[in-house]
């Protein structure tokens, strides 16, 4: 057989059915699609298959079947199904650039000068229901997840710090644990077992506009504290608190297979369980926070 008969014999890949749309009708679907889907008149800015097949109708005229957008937006455009991150309406962009461009360096600069500790602060609420998670279990048998109705709230601080002129001090992250919610008396009570634990040291502490933050007897209980100095965060930029990371790693990793907070003696005692057990697996459970977190808060305290 010559050269030319066995090269017929090789096997050609399968041409099938040709694209309904051309590369060109891709890239116009592509702009389309990354102007969001508030511009096309949808409410929320999220993608469904209907939402994208409309869009691809208007742009170029061409109906697609769900599997055929499916095979759009996973193939040719090269996207995914991902989690959108919250952001509020309200967020000053521009501020927050100005704050981390301008007031941070400040902040670090003026904590240098005074050996001070920087410290973020940061509230949370949390319900004492069980939360819902995926578990195991045999094929045909969903998992009944018992607990009591009759639950309350807790509320928990948390104050991660680090020293502005020496890193090898660590950082510190401490708790403050109460039944309810945070108010003004509250949050003077939690200042007051941080004035104890950074004893003899200044503290720079970070935190938002809450109002009990700024509230005139906050103002007036700070004035007399020759210790501590504060300042404000941007509105509604909750990535620039670190202790919002571990809120989200406390409650949807450690917290989440835990069942019975909601009849215990009540919420402080639940989360100050918590902490005396990750403050006893730091050496032995490494993994009780995510590697990042674990760079971030270092080791635990309690006061």
């Amino acid at each position: 057989m010559g050269a030319s008969g066995a090269s017929a014999l090789r096997r050609r890949a399968a041409t099938g059915r040709p694209p309904k749309l051309d590369d060109i009708q891709v890239e116009t679907v592509r702009a389309a699609l990354e102007q969001g889907a508030r511009a096309h008149g949808f409410e929320a800015d999220l993608w469904t298959l209907e939402r994208v097949g409309a869009v691809v109708t208007r742009a170029t005229g061409v109906v697609l079947s769900r599997a055929s957008v499916w095979r759009l937006l996973t193939g040719r455009l090269g996207w995914s199904l991902q989690r959108p991150e919250r952001r509020a309406i309200e967020r000053n962009e521009s501020e927050i650039a100005r704050w981390s461009a301008h007031e941070w360096p400040r902040i670090k600069k003026g904590a240098v000068n005074t050996r001070a500790w920087i410290v973020f602060l940061d509230e949370s609420g949390v319900s004492l229901l069980p939360q819902i998670r995926r578990t195991s279990s045999p094929r045909g048998r969903t998992p009944l997840l018992r607990h009591r109705l009759n639950w309350k709230r807790a509320s928990m601080a948390g104050a991660l710090g680090y020293h502005s002129t020496d890193p090898h001090r660590g950082a510190r992250l401490c708790f403050h644990l109460k039944p309810g919610s945070y108010d003004t008396t509250g949050l003077i009570e939690v200042l007051e077992q941080m004035k104890v634990f950074y004893s003899g040291e200044r503290v720079v502490l970070v935190w938002d506009g809450l109002s009990a933050h700024w509230s005139r007897a906050m103002r007036a209980w700070v004035a007399e504290q020759d210790w501590l100095t504060l300042e404000r965060l941007p509105a509604y930029a909750p990535e620039l608190n670190p202790v919002v990371l571990l809120w989200s790693s406390l409650k949807k990793r450690e917290l989440a297979h835990e069942l019975g907070l909601d009849h215990r003696a009540g919420a402080g005692t639940a989360w100050r369980d918590w902490v005396r057990q990750a403050e006893a697996d730091q050496g032995s459970r490494p993994d009780s926070l995510p590697a990042g977190d674990r760079r971030r808060f270092g080791r635990l305290c309690r006061r």
